[in-house]
């Protein structure tokens, strides 16, 4: 009685974890979708030859950050190898989509409106992901190096006549900036020797503005983006200033202790002369400074509303310790990770199906208790996924679902071999009940020892790859680990309690009549001659 009494608390505690996991799905608790699943972006950052470890660590901080700040659900960033980072974030940009007539519209988060030209709601959502996936990319891979510069001379910029020292990054090919004819940092040679940020720190430079039509001779840095404590975009109106070419999108900014210092000892010594600003070696603007600047200040140059936005952001997170330049750019569509979605749950369903199908066509009533064991174990791995999403940020991708339907085949080999084991101890002679002990007993040896080996190669598997296949690893082992559980808790004390019930036990579709009725085996115990 003591014993039956342990078998079901050990089936309560399984329904009692089996009644949580479902009030969680009922609750919300959902696992959290990856990039392959619900549409979103990877890109892979690279440093330039001879960055440190430590620096690119500096460098995946700050792109976390910008990241965080704006507001994307758990983006997956990490550092691989040395000098790589790779960037993976699932579900960007959130807006409206609206049907008129045949035709859907689409409106950006931000309210910017991207038209009425989508013959479907696909195309539309699709657009709108697009003009997120764009912003994320300007921002993780904007260095963000503020420079103030005094302004030597300026003049209109005609490609061949000028020799300019660098380009922004979004220039590219355009306006001769690949050219080493014309451009001494060519933007398609990032890596080249004396184009760094520190390289140019002391040297006169030309620079060429916003629109690309100037160029700026200017002397060495006088002031960097590390003496701005903090930024904000703020519009400013017509009311608000005498000067129309002051009216906008402007970002005013409040200085570090000692960059109050150094605005006010720079701006004292150039007071009636031009200050540039520039942003990763393009000229914002170059007011002159008509008195000193301490404590505030505030940066002009025609900007939108995103752009000033963007440009406080990263100023507020900080520069880039390193150039980083895009070695690989991936964009998954909603539309595809949907397809994606479907397809892997059908996989899973089916396979799971035909599991059942199998095992109840060969072991019948206890091929019924493997149906109750998968679906709880089934359950307890997307909760698990569930908890996992919410507390550390795993997101399901179509890898770990993978992990999860190999993981079915295991747990369908742990019931074949206490069931096997279950037959042999009847062929020998044995009763379902006296047999049902030990059967357990040798197969559990052999269950724990092949899901240890899985667990150890999910976990290395884990350790050494990246990207995807550490989801498949991980859902691999810890649905692997899972299976141990309910093996144990459940269809032990299940099969034991069904071999003590002998109106069970003698039904023809227990699944284990072939094995009662055969002939014992013959033991030979000697001979002599």
């Amino acid at each position: 009685m003591k014993g039956t009494r342990r078998l079901v608390l050990s089936i309560a505690l399984v329904g009692v974890v089996v009644l949580a996991s479902v009030l969680g799905f009922v609750t919300g608790t959902r696992p959290l979708l990856g990039l392959d699943l619900v549409g979103g972006i990877s890109v892979v950052l690279q440093g330039p030859p001879g960055t440190s470890r430590d620096t690119m660590q500096k460098a995946l901080e700050t792109i976390r950050n910008r990241i965080d700040a704006l507001g994307v659900a758990e983006p997956d960033i990490s550092l691989v190898g040395d000098r790589n980072i790779q960037v993976e974030v699932p579900g960007l940009a959130h807006g409206k989509t609206l049907k008129q007539g045949n035709r859907w519209c689409a409106t950006t988060s931000t309210g910017e409106s991207l038209g009425c030209k989508f013959h479907s709601k696909a195309e539309a959502d699709a657009a709108i992901q697009s003009v997120g996936q764009q912003r994320l990319l300007d921002l993780i891979g904007r260095t963000a190096r503020l420079e103030e510069r005094k302004v030597i001379n300026s003049q209109p910029y005609t490609q061949g006549k000028v020799h300019l020292t660098s380009c922004p990054p979004s220039f590219g090919s355009t306006r001769g900036c690949d050219n080493p004819k014309f451009v001494q940092c060519p933007t398609n040679q990032p890596d080249k020797p004396g184009c760094s940020n520190q390289d140019l720190a002391n040297k006169t430079v030309t620079y060429l503005d916003k629109p690309g039509k100037a160029a700026f001779t200017l002397g060495p840095v006088e002031i960097t983006g590390d003496a701005i404590a903090k930024a904000n975009a703020v519009y400013r109106t017509a009311g608000q200033t005498q000067s129309l070419s002051s009216v906008g999108w402007l970002v005013t900014f409040q200085t570090t202790k000692a960059g109050a210092k150094l605005y006010g000892d720079v701006t004292q010594r150039l007071q009636g002369q031009r200050l540039a600003i520039i942003l990763d070696r393009q000229i914002e603007s170059a007011p002159t400074v008509q008195s000193q600047i301490t404590s505030s200040g505030e940066i002009t140059g025609q900007f939108s509303e995103q752009e000033a936005k963007d440009l406080a952001l990263v100023l507020n997170v900080g520069a880039l310790p390193v150039e980083l330049s895009k070695q690989n750019v991936e964009t998954v569509s909603p539309t595809l990770g949907k397809t994606s979605l479907h397809q892997g749950l059908i996989a899973g369903l089916a396979g799971l199906i035909l599991l059942m199908l199998y095992l109840a066509f060969y072991y019948r009533l206890l091929g019924v208790v493997t149906w109750l064991g998968t679906t709880i174990w089934g359950l307890l791995a997307l909760a698990l996924v569930s908890v996992m999403g919410k507390t550390v940020g795993y997101s399901l991708s179509l890898a770990g679902i993978a992990g999860i339907v190999v993981s079915m085949g295991i747990t369908a080999d742990s019931y074949i071999v206490f069931y096997e084991r279950l037959k042999d101890e009847i062929r020998q002679g044995k009763t379902f009940r006296t047999a049902v002990v030990p059967a357990f007993k040798r197969a559990w040896h052999t269950i724990v020892a092949a899901d240890i080996v899985t667990i150890l190669a999910a976990a290395v598997l884990y350790v050494l790859a990246i990207g995807s296949v550490r989801g498949f690893a991980l859902t691999l082992g810890v649905s692997t680990a899972l299976d141990m559980f309910v093996v144990y808790f459940f269809k032990r004390p299940t099969v034991f309690l069904i071999s003590r019930n002998p109106r069970i036990e003698n039904l023809p579709g227990i699944g284990l009549r072939s094995g009662v009725a055969a002939d014992p085996v013959p033991v030979v115990a000697g001979a002599s001659e």
